[in-house]
């Protein structure tokens, strides 16, 4: 990793994982507490759905309590609901749209021109793109919200952004620049991933998909259910804290750390220090690359007693962000579970009108652009179908030609209209 030795060079990008954004929190505290200048001389910091969010607290200065509280925020409000996601009070794109306009600075949008990266899925090409450049603070957060949209999850028509649609970014660059060797990546899930949670499957086979790497598992499937689906907080909150253990062993393997703490929460002696040749070009006084220490263990979340004492602002965070409040602890109990289920056939038809309603009112204002846009879409797609049935009819209609006999009728219909020609020549009465 030479690229680290220039202020500057090198990228961070935070792959789209929904819920699982809160892995990256763990990353983000991990780096800032133990290796600064990752985080202050990076060149622009990349991120796709959940990952932008944690990307936009990186650029506003945002700390660990702020994306804990508002990320366990929304997962204790999904707990409190019957139905889950499947509630009509379930409005992810609503509630983070409103937390962003709260909490987000007047001067945002400087803050991240040039330094801050979304990727965003164009509706309906499906093409990526990277904007770096937000002219407004409410066109950065439309763009965050773009990046987040998710079809059919979040809503049927996707958001406008100057001028077009656009829907989750994961769907089309999930990791923006991975393949770029100064980019330092992120992800929650089992893959070949710079910083990611080491694989304790044996399985050899990966699922390449959205210019990102996936580790076919049954661990990674759990943690994509987890994406969309919140458990507990307190579940997410343990990959939170797992996301801090990977990013300190990634600092760790490539000596970025002045102790080894890894080794000494898994009560091992560290081993010594051996020098060695760092590059072919070592003897002839030339800059060499850097030593990668694999040795370094695999601590997990379960092998630390006391994060505590790792941790203590992350820590504090996540209780923070996991404790609920007085009614919230009725809800989530048995008997208010009961309770809420043998109601759910009296309130559910009162609480569908209300929200359903409540959401058409704040879709008015974007009603004509958005019908405007409809009517479009609906044109090119009568046009596509229309095109499609005329080939088809077309190619049905033609007379099937062989390859044997493909010269033949060429060739008798070039001596039929040579005799046709003649006959019209000399004897020019026949017709």
């Amino acid at each position: 990793m030479d690229f680290l030795e220039a202020e500057g060079g090198w990228n961070l990008s935070f792959s789209g994982s929904g819920y699982m954004g809160l892995y990256h929190v763990g990353v983000t505290e991990c780096l800032r507490q133990r290796a600064p200048r990752l985080i202050q001389g990076s060149r622009r910091i990349y991120g796709a759905s959940s990952g932008a969010l944690n990307a936009i607290g990186i650029v506003c200065g945002k700390s660990a309590d702020f994306s804990c509280s508002h990320l366990l925020g929304l997962m204790k409000h999904v707990e409190r609901l019957s139905l889950g996601i499947f509630h009509p009070a379930y409005g992810p794109i609503e509630h983070i749209r409103k937390k962003l306009q709260d909490s987000l600075p007047d001067n945002c949008h400087i803050l991240a021109s040039q330094k801050l990266g979304i990727s965003l899925t164009r509706w309906p090409d499906g093409k990526n793109i990277i904007v770096t450049d937000f002219a407004t603070r409410d066109e950065l957060i439309q763009a965050l919200i773009c990046s987040l949209y998710f079809p059919l999850y979040c809503g049927i028509i996707p958001p406008a952004f100057r001028g077009e649609r656009f829907i989750d970014g994961a769907l089309s660059n999930n990791l923006p620049f991975s393949d770029c060797p100064a980019t330092i990546t992120v992800s929650p899930y089992n893959g070949t991933v710079d910083i990611c949670p080491q694989s304790t499957s044996h399985s050899l086979f990966e699922l390449t998909a959205f210019n990102a790497s996936f580790q076919i598992s049954t661990n990674n499937f759990f943690l994509g259910v987890i994406s969309l689906f919140p458990p507990k907080p307190e579940v997410v909150a343990d990959y939170c804290r797992q996301g801090y253990l990977d990013a300190l062993r990634f600092l760790e393997r490539r000596g970025l750390t002045k102790e080894p703490v890894l080794w000494s929460l898994v009560s091992k002696e560290p081993p010594a220090l051996v020098e060695g040749p760092r590059g072919t070009d070592h003897d002839q006084g030339q800059k060499a690359g850097p030593i990668v220490r694999w040795d370094v263990p695999n601590v997990l979340v379960k092998d630390v007693p006391n994060f505590e004492l790792l941790s203590p602002e992350l820590e504090a965070a996540l209780r923070k962000g996991c404790k609920r409040d007085f009614w919230a602890q009725i809800q989530c109990s048995v008997p208010g579970k009961v309770l809420t289920y043998l109601l759910l056939p009296f309130t559910l038809p009162f609480e569908y009108v209300y929200f359903r309603g409540r959401r058409l009112i704040q879709w008015l204002p974007e009603v004509p652009d958005d019908l405007y846009w409809m009517q479009g879409l609906l044109k090119s797609t009568t046009v596509e179908v229309y095109s499609m049935a005329k080939s088809w009819l077309l190619r049905l209609g033609s007379p099937p030609v062989t390859s044997a006999d493909s010269g033949l009728p060429r060739q008798l219909g070039t001596a039929a209209a040579g005799n046709s020609s003649l006959n019209h020549r000399w004897f020019p009465g026949m017709e």
